[in-house]
């Protein structure tokens, strides 16, 4: 009976304990207790993109295992990593301190999946010619610190392992795992056989001097990759940087990159946003491409050289300052990655690569090595198979790969809220400066766009025919290209507008007066141009305005939001030619356009 109520009295005990745990884990934080979260661990999420452990650049060594690469080998002070093979093991938790140079080897983090490493490289040179020479086999995630003042170099051959290559090992710097790099030290990667630098998972970068030069991708992450303060500088055969899983998405903040590429300079399956920092980039193909969606939220942005500028399904810029000079389409909002509304999904006009990046020698698209595009075609257009040539002046309807492209869950549209917007194209043929698969809103921000007034250019290109609109409600635009393929801005906007159908224009300033004239509005544009739309807040319906460009000069009453001047012909194509939603030309009609024209 005693040892009976001796359990009694136990199990009530384990009651009360089990029923107080409950109630401090439920109520714990309103009493004041502090709860532990492990902020860099892959199943925590919250708002920030960076963790404090990915900012902390400059970390306490004391206690830190030391490690000094010897040519073939290295000498260890400390627990948690050992010599093997002529490369270097990490196989604990905790930090560590490189440097040195390994002659053919490699330093591996092969640890429990719940461990962190912090990797301090001060002064380290490492080559292996069959594998990553940095490479994390198992971490929860690992640091790797650029030491203040120091340079840090890495080299790996242009054919690896077997054994690497059945593990998946395909960058100088290899992660099965999240990787963080920061710091302040510099870092030269160069990588003969394919990525500089490679993470399965997710990718961050907040500090160093990073140079990397690869033979297919610069730096690469499946999940996402996330920038600050850095500066890189991508010298890549194919893509720059690149998040390629599903959803995989790609942040910046701060810092500086610079990307000459023989593919996309930036490409993300998922999301591109760039809040801020300097983006330079030269590229065979497109500047910045998503499959979903780009945001520009601050910045600078030049893209010097590229195919298309800007590519995803929705292009949004709220600010920042953005300069193109592309070959084909400034900013298209493609509805998809398709074949015919995007041209090939990523710009080539050879086979599309797929998107885990397994297939990279599929890439057809030679870059230009003179500075000019060459169409890898006699310069006819086929239209697509299944479709017959229009008779009556309308474009037949397909079973083409444009039907699947834009649900109606999923617009297609280029909203400009603020920020300054350039394109010129100056050799362009059927070339768009803006075009959307979808609408054009320009809410704020300025607008300028130059292209060559010939060759069925369209300074503004929506899809009309499927219910598109350009939608003018703030901001100000110019928008110069070719008459024929004219676009009227919507009568739902409520700023107004003038489209001038000028004949020829050369180069040179084009202005805008008021009836006193004063001017308010002007831009040096930089190639001849034969249409022009303008639009100012300081443009109201109801009064009159003169437009000036060489010595051409008209005198504009403003009856309506979407008024014009001219004479606007159609030309072949009318509204945007032979081809229907964003790809030869837009609207499909072959006649002549009316138009409300009123002219000096």
């Amino acid at each position: 009976m005693a040892t009976s109520k001796h359990f009694d009295k136990i199990a009530i005990a384990v009651l009360a304990l089990a029923l107080i745990v409950t109630l401090l884990f439920c109520f714990g934080e309103r009493l004041g207790m502090e709860k532990i979260v492990d902020e860099d661990a892959q199943t925590h999420s919250d708002d920030s993109f960076f963790t404090a452990n990915d900012l902390l650049g400059d970390w306490d060594t004391d206690g830190a295992t030391v490690i000094t690469l010897t040519g073939d080998g290295a000498t260890i002070q400390g627990d948690g990593a050992y010599v093997l093979d002529g490369g270097v093991v990490i196989a604990s938790a905790g930090k560590y301190v490189l440097s040195g140079t390994l002659t053919d080897g490699s330093v591996t983090v092969d640890t429990h999946e719940s461990a962190k490493v912090w990797l301090l490289l001060d002064g380290v040179s490492i080559t292996c010619t069959d594998d990553a020479c940095l490479r994390v086999d198992e971490a929860d995630k690992v640091f790797v610190t650029l030491a203040e003042g120091s340079e840090n170099a890495l080299y790996s051959g242009a054919a690896y392992s077997e054994a690497a290559l059945a593990d998946g090992t395909d960058g100088a710097i290899f992660a099965h795992d999240d990787l963080t790099i920061n710091g302040t030290g510099k870092l030269a990667v160069s990588a003969a056989y394919k990525h500089g630098i490679a993470a399965n998972d997710d990718l961050v970068i907040t500090g160093g001097s990073i140079t990397v030069t690869a033979a297919a991708d610069g730096i690469r992450a499946n999940d996402s990759m996330r920038l600050c303060a850095a500066d890189i500088t991508v010298n890549a055969a194919d893509d720059g940087l690149v998040a390629d899983n599903e959803g995989g998405y790609l942040y910046m903040e701060s810092g500086a990159v610079n990307l000459t590429c023989g593919g996309d300079a930036i490409h993300a399956a998922g999301d591109i946003t760039i809040d801020g920092g300097t983006v330079t980039i030269a590229a065979g193909d497109d500047g910045i491409h998503s499959d979903t969606n780009i945001t520009v939220n601050g910045g600078e942005i030049t893209i010097t050289e590229c195919y298309e500028g800007m590519e995803a399904i929705t292009v949004t810029q709220n600010g920042g300052t953005i300069t193109i000079y592309a070959s084909d389409d400034g900013v298209n909002a493609n509805g998809g990655t398709g074949e015919f509304g995007g041209f090939g999904g990523r710009g080539d006009f050879g086979t599309q690569r797929e998107s885990d990046g397994e297939s990279d020698e599929e890439r057809t698209f030679t870059p230009p090595t003179d500075g000019e595009f060459t169409p890898p075609t006699d310069g006819e257009f086929t239209p697509p198979t299944g479709g017959e040539m229009p008779t009556d002046g309308e474009m037949p309807q397909t079973e083409s790969t444009v039907s699947a492209e834009t649900t109606d869950e999923e617009e297609t549209y280029i909203r400009i809220t603020g920020g300054t917007l350039t394109v010129v194209n100056s050799n362009g043929r059927d070339a768009d400066g803006l075009d959307s698969n979808g609408s054009i809103y320009i809410e704020g921000g300025t607008v300028y766009v130059s292209l060559i007034g010939s060759s069925g250019n369209c300074a503004l290109d929506f899809g009309s025919e499927s219910g598109g609109e350009c939608i003018i409600t703030g901001g100000t635009v110019i928008a110069c290209g070719d008459s024929s393929m004219l676009e009227s801005i919507s009568g739902n906007s409520t700023q107004a507008s003038i489209l001038w159908s000028i004949g020829t224009a050369e180069s040179g300033t084009l202005s805008v007066k008021d009836a006193s004239g004063n001017e308010f509005l002007s831009w040096d544009v930089p190639c001849a141009y034969s249409a022009a739309i303008v639009s100012t807040p300081e443009m109201q319906v109801g009064e009159t305005v003169t437009l000036t460009a060489g010595s051409s000069t008209v005198s504009v009453s403003v009856e309506s939001v979407n008024a014009s001047a001219g004479s606007v012909q159609g030309g072949f194509g009318g509204q945007g030619g032979f081809g229907g939603k964003g790809g030869f030309g837009g609207k499909g009609n072959f006649g002549e356009q009316s138009s409300n024209t009123q002219s000096a």
